[in-house]
C-alpha cells in the first residue's frame, strides 16, 4: 500500500499565526506602533508625577495590553474572511481618506474597445 502525500504549496508559503490571530510580521508592526505611541505618553506622565522609571515599566504593561486587545480584535475581523482581508480593508480605508495612493480598483466599470475618434 503506497500512499502519496498530497503537496499543498499554498499552505506552505503562508506565514503562521503566532499570537491571537497575528502573524510574526503583524506582531512586529504592532509593537513598533504601540511602543512609539505609548512611550512618549507614559514618559510625559512619569515626568509630571516624578516617577520616570515607573513610567517605563508602565510602557511595557500598556503595550502588552494593547497587543492583547489588538489580537482579540483581529480575531473577530479575520474570522471567515479571505487571507490578507484586513490589510486590503486598511488600505481601502486609507485611500478613502486620501492617506494612501489609489492602487485598488474599487469601482465597477465597463470597458469598451470601440474607437472614439477617426484615424
Amino acid at each position: 500500500m503506497n500512499k502519496e502525500i498530497e503537496f499543498m504549496p499554498g499552505r506552505l508559503n503562508e506565514e503562521p499565526v503566532v499570537f491571537l490571530a497575528m502573524t510574526n510580521s503583524e506582531i512586529k508592526w504592532a509593537l513598533i506602533v504601540f511602543f512609539s505611541l505609548w512611550t512618549p505618553i507614559c514618559l510625559v506622565i512619569g515626568i509630571l508625577v516624578g516617577k520616570i522609571l515607573l513610567s517605563l515599566t508602565a510602557v511595557a504593561g500598556v503595550v502588552f495590553a494593547s497587543m492583547w486587545l489588538t489580537g482579540k480584535r483581529l480575531t473577530t475581523i479575520k474570522r471567515g474572511k479571505p487571507k490578507q482581508y484586513h490589510m486590503l480593508a486598511l488600505r481601502a480605508w486609507l485611500q478613502d481618506r486620501g492617506l494612501a495612493k489609489e492602487t485598488l480598483i474599487r469601482q465597477s466599470r465597463v470597458w469598451d474597445i470601440k474607437r472614439w475618434r477617426s484615424v
